[in-house]
């Protein structure tokens, strides 16, 4: 029949242990009480897509609600709840995964580490440019950024979202729109001030007039938040989320807390003056109040846009498919972290020649026969994919792209990429990684599995975890400890002995630590932590006690201890000890998966595209402006597209850029959001102006040469300095954000580049009309 469980969630048991509560739609609470009502004390089978998931018995009549009780691991209670309230697939997964995507929590820290750094600097930059800028104007901004990056966290704290790297540079760009919208409302305050007006008058028609212009600006951006949110990745959805949230609080901070803060001051303490620098500088001034004639320099601008869009183009048709990255060709990138050299103590550097020496290398022993290259161990020889007489896949390396990280002179580096088109079968990604882990093993810090003493058991009662009664340790395995553990009464000691091979005290706490912290372990940040070595030495570790506590677990509830404290802990220790880590972090997706990007991002943009037409002709009530900002937005896309092929070639041939951080970028998941966000910014730009137009024309019919000049001759300050000061927050990013930001950043400098520019010059010029003869009229 047509009938589903209508909702699940965690809950509790009557003896406080996790479960899982459901409830049924109407129909399903009939059928199921009869089927239950007839069968209270057997199994019943959770079944869905031929798989069953867990199987309770029946202690009762169940018809409406639910509770499914049993010993869950919190990841089993989550990934059930989760696939009850999904219900059925309407079609079946395929039995082998579509993108893997794995990396070393080393690599992703050192990335967050200087994603989160270069951050800082750079709002730190725009924030003194604006206090020496509009002097006590500039610390208003600064109160609303504040209050901004309060909302902006309480909201990602109540949605329980979390930040990834696009999402940080979300963050960034929101602050830069939000500096955009200070400056628009400076702006107009100097020109009421200039015009003869107080300050309180002056700052009442500022807000009025740039109310529009605001609203109409953040709400495109929120259009390409909003398509991104629901055609895009998660990772990219960070970043849309991100961006969505900081559009909304921007509007509030900067057209609702400004607001009252100048009401404050000019009200409750008689603030009658705030200069700005241009007011007391009048050269600053006048080179803000041009005269310049746009609209006859369109022969001009139509030369130097066909010139761009013929480069972008002639780019993009010289690099072809090599400009996508494996998310929309499929493939592999592995990224290789070089460890310390045990005999200097420093940093271990490769040049790129030297790197592809031995990814050569691994491709040639392939060719000759040896299926696995470098990585050729027997285990793996049976799992490879190549049969008899086939050779082997990884053959296709002598063809891998290899690219610097973080190189201070382009040549050398401690970090590399490999990416290669092999990686279409998970079995395909694995050959890979081995054959580059065994190639570069030498150098890469990696870490090996560990074994001790019951390092094997699965089930926490059968494992060496010990519950702590007293405040002396005792004793362990026949040898009595006398270490304090009085702060840990009421948790566990779980005994690592007879540790092989042995390691140092600092690798054991820092892979526990790092256990501790991932986001399915979530549940541990809270609780006491401390390891204790027992016997051996600092540096190599022969027995060792993890001592854990959590204050909210009652350790007199035998069954909820040991589901809560003992069962998750010891899970938690043989995951982080038992298995090998390295600093080599990949990323591969299949062809299918590729496919199915390529159409996302096509989607993507064309309905970005749509939707912002049809909300510009709405507002501005002229198919003439919607054209106007669709054709910038197209010049603007094709152009930033042809520039990110460009840095490929450049990367190639100009060495002294490639020290700069230039690499050969490709097209992948975050650039398609950069673009998306190019798309969101240079519209910002255009309707600055456009409104601006709009309102200078007034009642009018249509907008003379005269009046798009003026509009932009008025607005100019505005563009510069908000081009500026997002310049400046992009530029710390590039050179200090690592290279996980480093492509999002540089197509978003293009992009700011491009869009201040076709804003001026494309756009702007697209809204004159030349008058219409009135004969012609009639």
């Amino acid at each position: 029949g047509d009938w589903s469980v209508a909702s699940a969630s965690p809950t509790r048991d009557q003896d406080g242990l996790p479960a899982i509560g459901f409830r049924m739609d109407t129909v399903g609470a009939q059928l199921l009480g009869r089927l239950t009502e007839a069968n209270v004390g057997e199994p019943m089978a959770v079944l869905l897509d031929d798989k069953i998931y867990t199987a309770p018995n029946i202690n009762s009549r169940i018809s409406r609600n639910g509770i499914i009780t049993g010993r869950y691991t919190q990841a089993e209670l989550q990934y059930i709840v989760r696939t009850l309230s999904a219900g059925s697939l309407s079609a079946r997964l395929a039995p082998e995964p579509m993108s893997i995507n794995t990396i070393a929590p080393e690599l992703g820290a050192d990335n967050l580490e200087k994603g989160l750094a270069a951050s800082w600097i750079a709002l730190i930059a725009v924030g003194v440019f604006m206090i020496i800028y509009y002097f006590f104007h500039g610390i208003v901004a600064m109160i609303a950024l504040a209050s901004n990056a309060l909302i902006i966290l309480g909201i990602m704290s109540l949605a329980q979202a979390s930040f990834t790297l696009p999402g940080i540079a979300g963050i960034v760009l929101t602050f830069g729109m939000a500096v955009d919208a200070n400056v628009l409302i400076y702006e107009r305050i100097r020109e009421e001030l200039l015009a003869g007006n107080d300050l309180k008058t002056s700052v009442r028609l500022a807000y009025q007039k740039v109310l529009s212009t605001i609203v109409d600006a953040n709400v495109t951006n929120l259009i390409v938040c909003f398509v991104l949110a629901y055609t895009a990745t998660e990772e990219v959805k960070g970043f849309a989320i991100t961006l969505g949230i900081g559009v909304v609080a921007t509007m509030f901070s900067s057209l609702f807390i400004s607001r009252i803060i100048y009401s404050w001051l000019i009200d409750r303490f008689g603030v009658s003056q705030m200069r700005q620098l241009p007011m007391l500088v009048p050269f600053l001034q006048k080179s803000f109040e041009p005269n310049i004639n746009w609209i006859k320099l369109r022969p001009l601008f139509i030369l130097i846009s066909a010139g761009l869009i013929g480069l972008g183009v002639a780019m993009i048709g010289i690099q072809g498919e090599e400009m996508l990255d494996t998310e929309f060709r499929g493939g592999t990138v592995a990224t290789l972290q070089f460890g310390i050299d045990p005999e200097t103590g420093e940093q271990i550097r490769l040049t790129r020649e030297e790197v592809e020496q031995r990814v050569d290398q691994i491709a040639e022993q392939a060719a000759q026969g040896d299926g696995q290259g470098s990585a050729g161990t027997e285990q793996d020889a049976d799992q490879t994919p190549a049969g008899e007489g086939q050779q082997s896949p990884l053959t296709v390396l002598q063809n891998a792209d290899i690219v610097a990280i973080d190189s201070d002179d382009g040549v050398s580096s401690a970090k590399f990429q490999v990416k290669t088109t092999l990686g279409d079968r998970p079995e395909d990604a694995d050959l890979f990684r081995n054959a580059l882990t065994n190639a570069f093993s030498d150098v890469i810090d990696s870490q090996p599995a560990l074994s001790f003493d019951g390092s094997d058991i699965e089930d926490a009662s059968l494992a060496p975890v010990i519950k702590i009664f007293d405040a002396r340790l005792g004793t362990i395995n026949g040898v009595d400890y006398d270490n304090n553990v009085e702060e840990f009464i009421g948790g566990a000691a779980i005994v690592l002995a007879d540790i092989e091979p042995r390691v140092s005290e600092t690798s054991l706490n820092d892979r526990l630590q790092l256990f501790r912290t991932q986001p399915d372990n979530s549940w541990a940040l809270n609780r006491q932590f401390d390891l204790v070595v027992l016997e051996g030495t600092s540096d190599a570790v022969e027995t060792a006690v993890v001592l854990v506590r959590d204050e909210a677990i009652d350790f007199e509830n035998e069954r909820i201890w040991n589901a809560e404290i003992a069962e998750r802990e010891w899970n938690l220790v043989r995951e982080a000890l038992t298995n090998a880590t390295s600093l080599t972090s990949t990323q591969s997706f299949s062809a299918e998966i590729a496919s199915s990007f390529r159409a996302q991002a096509i989607v993507a943009v064309l309905l970005s595209f749509l939707l912002i037409l049809i909300y510009i002709w709405a507002r501005f009530g002229s198919v003439r402006y919607s054209i106007a900002a669709i054709t910038a937005l197209v010049h603007d896309v094709i152009i930033a597209i042809g520039l990110i092929a460009f840095a490929e070639i450049l990367y190639e041939h100009v060495p002294f850029l490639v020290s700069l951080g230039l690499q050969p970028y490709k097209i992948d998941l975050a650039l398609v959001a950069a673009i998306l966000t190019i798309v969101g910014y240079s519209l910002n730009d255009t309707i600055v102006i456009l409104d601006r137009i709009r309102e200078n024309r007034g009642k009018l019919a249509y907008a003379s040469a005269i009046i798009v000049n003026r509009s932009i001759n008025q607005t100019l300050s505005r563009t510069v300095i908000t081009s500026g000061t997002t310049l400046i927050a992009l530029i710390v990013l590039f050179s200090s954000g690592g290279d996980a930001l480093s492509s999002f950043t540089y197509a978003l400098i293009c992009g700011v580049l491009i869009g201040t520019y076709s804003s001026i010059a494309v756009a702007a010029p697209l809204a004159y009309t030349k008058r219409i003869p009135e004969s012609a009229r009639k």
